[in-house]
């Protein structure tokens, strides 16, 4: 008769669980691993966690959990305005007199081979900003052909905030015009040789910023937010506009809280747009129009009267007015501080005054712009 020897243990005494893969909790070390899986109870507290999918999953019966992939969809569904796919020929650097010394840096740092005067097709499709080496890449390579040439950097205009344009002398720069966009993560420099196509790049990376902002704000919002925001609203527009009162730091703290709507503790332009347009429309409330009797009709004759183009342009007021930081950011001691100011400017001195029928006189509102 033949006696096998006793195998080892499949999990020996001390040892961990998973030896070969990450170190597990700190309460799972803790139990005895003998003693079989650990469970509740060993006094281990439980979890639930979130069921998502790591890839986006088709809409189709065999997946049950698709919360994640939902919301990408809705943030996916909003696309740019199609005037801004352009292209053409830029200087892809901040300066003719840097142009060399960067074209030398991408040689040996990036074996990036470019125009000795670091001249580059740079096209906008969709949210990206892209550069290419020649125009010959760029109509083989936009389609996103097997073996065609790829694009030497891409940029997401989603991440910018703001497009500052900067006019040299012509006589002795070659490209004169400087574009620079402002980023959380940086800024991005080119230079436009022709004036005629400094007005095509600066409207549609401008209003590719809009569109951005916008949408993303649209994507966040919900009904909860509009029923608790609008009473702020009204409030605000009641003090500063109808009985020219000036609003206190309570007040202002609390209307900033309402229009954080992605809770960061920033106002954004987004938000900013969101928070001008509802002031309007609470203005219109306030003075018992028959089309503004709720917050809808309201925020349908506001948009009416000021289109998105014009609301944006104000929201950059507002916030560069508000953020002497220049980062794309309202804090909320500066909003306290010179919201008010900036509110009066970006709806007081608008024509919804004047088609209401009122006039605006706020005490303090030219002394606090500094006028």
């Amino acid at each position: 008769m033949m006696i096998r020897p006793k195998p080892p243990p499949a999990f020996p005494a001390g040892a961990p669980l998973c030896p070969n893969l990450e170190v597990p909790p700190q309460p799972q070390r803790d139990s005895a691993p003998e003693d079989g899986p650990y469970s509740v109870a060993f006094g281990f507290r439980p979890t639930v966690g979130e069921i998502r999918a790591q890839v986006p999953c088709p809409n189709t019966a065999q997946y049950i959990h698709r919360n994640a992939t939902r919301r990408l969809e809705r943030e996916m569904i909003g696309q740019p305005r199609l005037s801004g796919d352009i292209a053409g020929w830029v200087l892809a650097a901040s300066a003719e007199e840097e142009a060399e010394e960067q074209h030398r840096l991408h040689l040996t740092n990036m074996n990036l081979h470019t125009n000795p005067f670091h001249l580059a097709y740079q096209c906008i499709s969709g949210w990206t900003i892209m550069l290419w080496r020649t125009e010959e890449d760029f109509e083989e390579g936009i389609q996103g052909g097997r073996r065609a040439p790829r694009a030497m950097m891409w940029l997401d205009l989603r991440k910018a905030f703001d497009v500052h344009l900067e006019v040299g002398d012509p006589a002795f720069h070659l490209a004169a015009h400087r574009f620079t966009i402002m980023m959380h993560s940086g800024n991005y420099y080119f230079c436009v040789e022709m004036p005629d196509d400094v007005p095509v790049w600066f409207d549609s990376i401008r209003r590719l910023i809009q569109d951005a902002s916008w949408q993303s704000v649209c994507a966040k919002d919900t009904e909860a937010h509009q029923r608790k925001r609008w009473i702020a609203a009204c409030g605000i527009a009641d003090s500063l506009f109808i009985r020219n009162a000036p609003v206190g730091e309570r007040a202002m703290a609390i209307l900033f809280h309402a229009y954080d709507i992605d809770y960061d503790c920033y106002l954004r332009v987004g938000e900013i747009m969101v928070l001008i347009r509802e002031l309007m429309a609470a203005l219109i409330h306030d003075e018992h129009h028959a089309e503004a009797r709720d917050r809808n009709g309201a925020v349908a004759s506001a948009a009416s009267r000021l289109p998105e183009d014009e609301l944006f342009d104000r929201a950059m007021q507002f916030r560069r007015q508000c953020c002497p930081y220049h980062d794309g950011k309202v804090r909320k001691d500066e909003f306290i501080r010179l919201g008010p100011a900036a509110l009066a400017q970006a709806v007081g001195a608008s024509s919804l005054v004047a088609d209401l029928g009122d006039t605006f006189e706020w005490p303090g509102f030219t002394e606090m712009l500094g006028f």
